[in-house]
């Protein structure tokens, strides 16, 4: 590239930089200084749902404004590029740490990681505790006076008849919490805020491990709908992402045997990085004897983690059993899937009930589909590798009948290494969702799910189909 090329690159991307940042500065800001405004207390049509989606919205668009100029991976000079880094570091830094201030604005999932947090702390087993049982008549026990000692966090637990759904990677991640300062949600978002660290540290190194421009990591590390949700929400989706990002770095290095360790506490956090198994053991499908160490590694570490939750039994009350049989939002393909099956349902004379597990067995099967097509061939280097695993990722994300906007966190680490621009464009559009608590709030919910929740996924199919019709990937264009 010619020096007057990179430098004019380089200016853009600066002054785009310093634009993003007093835009999504400002805008963060006004989520902390209003932050009264999303009070528990408050009655859920008195909280502004529209203005966090029009914010949440507008700092998407300015976050795919940012990104436009190094969306190819450019390499500009050294000393440009690290002198550009260290701003996106810090400006990424400052919007985590104004978060910490603020209101979880429309979520409540962090109530019951502190409850989890202070059962596992005390030593109970979080899977054979239901929340609702430590407050009824005649309750006594440690359980009870940790909900008497709780504050407001144990009435505060959504779904407090269910047992926890979080397995137990994630648990010890609760406990940990608790034990630096019980019932703290601040607390929670610094064990939060290292594990971004860990994050930012793992892009950067699987960039420079495949030859990338590391000002790629802003596709991340500045972007608006994972800053919300895992410092503001502080969904565990922290901890999540740089257990699976050490996956693949282990894989791109070769020390396979190491990967199905990590991917098994991945699994631990969430259970969803198992599908990732048959791309990280496919290069020992020749070496029999590693093979069957790496399968070892990856069962103990699965069998450890899936033996707490296991005996505490899965019944109605069990989150598992709950989240795979009946937990669906935001979509707008899984409810036609639904309906198609209820017509076969229906046809073949099976109760309605049926309908929602033909609909999530036929999504099983579309994933299982997509991961043996992508083992059916080797991998050829770093880059087939983490196109794989996009594919795969944004598959899950795209196809689940729940699609919440913190879901969409599970595949973003991987746009840094292969940007794909309808999954980018879902930053922007995602946050539309929190514009489905007014229509709640107002009882006119079904305006939302039958008609405004395919604004968000219309564009999101168009551009991936637009990009696959023309075999280009963004990160070529």
């Amino acid at each position: 590239m010619h020096g007057d090329q990179a430098s004019s690159i380089a200016q853009n991307i600066r002054v785009r930089l310093i634009w993003a940042g007093l835009v999504l500065g400002m805008l963060a800001a006004l989520l902390v200084g209003f932050r009264n405004l999303f009070d528990w207390e408050r009655e859920l049509a008195d909280i502004p749902a529209l203005p966090l989606a029009t914010g949440m919205v507008i700092a998407g668009v300015w976050f795919l404004w940012l990104i436009w100029p190094i969306r190819s991976g450019v390499r500009l000079p050294a000393a440009t590029e690290t002198s550009i880094l260290r701003r996106i570091v810090v400006v990424g830094l400052l919007l985590r740490v104004l978060m910490l201030w603020s209101v979880p604005a429309l979520e409540d999932d962090f109530h019951r990681y502190l409850w989890d947090g202070a059962v596992a702390a005390n030593g109970f087993n979080p899977y054979g505790v239901v929340p609702a049982a430590a407050t009824e008549e005649g309750a006594t026990g440690v359980i009870s006076e940790l909900a008497e000692r709780s504050g407001s966090v144990h009435d505060r637990i959504n779904h407090p008849h269910l047992r926890t759904i979080y397995p137990p990677v994630a648990e010890l991640a609760f406990a940990i919490a608790y034990l630096a300062e019980p019932w703290s949600l601040l607390a929670w978002r610094l064990v939060c805020l290292a594990c971004e660290a860990s994050t930012l540290w793992l892009l950067l190194t699987l960039l420079k491990e495949m030859g990338r421009s590391p000002l790629l990591v802003m596709i991340y590390w500045l972007n608006p709908l994972v800053i919300k949700e895992l410092m503001n929400s502080a969904h565990m989706e922290a901890i999540l992402v740089p257990l699976v990002l050490g996956t693949v770095l282990l894989t791109v290095r070769g020390h396979l045997i190491t990967a199905a360790g990590v991917l098994g506490l991945a699994a631990g956090t969430k259970v969803w990085p198992l599908m990732l198994a048959p791309l990280v053991l496919r290069p020992l499908i020749s070496q029999p004897a590693r093979l069957a160490a790496a399968v070892g590694v990856l069962a103990v570490v699965s069998v450890l983690c899936a033996t707490p939750p296991w005996l505490a039994g899965f019944d109605d009350t069990s989150g598992f059993v709950a989240y795979a049989t009946i937990w669906k939002s935001n979509s707008a393909l899984f409810p036609v899937l639904e309906k198609f099956s209820g017509s076969i349902v229906s046809a073949i004379g099976l109760d309605a009930a049926y309908a929602g597990r033909l609909a999530r067995l036929a999504v099983a099967a579309a994933l299982s589909t997509i991961t043996v097509a992508m083992v059916m061939r080797p991998i050829s280097g770093s880059e087939d590798l983490i196109g794989r695993v996009t594919l795969l990722v944004g598959a899950l994300v795209l196809l689940a009948p729940a699609q919440f906007p913190w879901y969409l966190v599970w595949v973003q680490p991987f746009l840094v290494l292969r940007p794909v621009l309808g999954l980018l464009a879902a930053t922007a559009l995602m946050p539309v969702y929190y514009a489905s608590f007014y229509f709640r709030a107002h009882d006119i919910y079904y305006i939302f799910s039958d008609w405004i929740v395919w604004a968000i996924w219309i564009p999101v199919w168009l551009l991936l189909l637009r990009e696959a019709w023309y075999s280009r990937p963004l990160s070529r264009a």
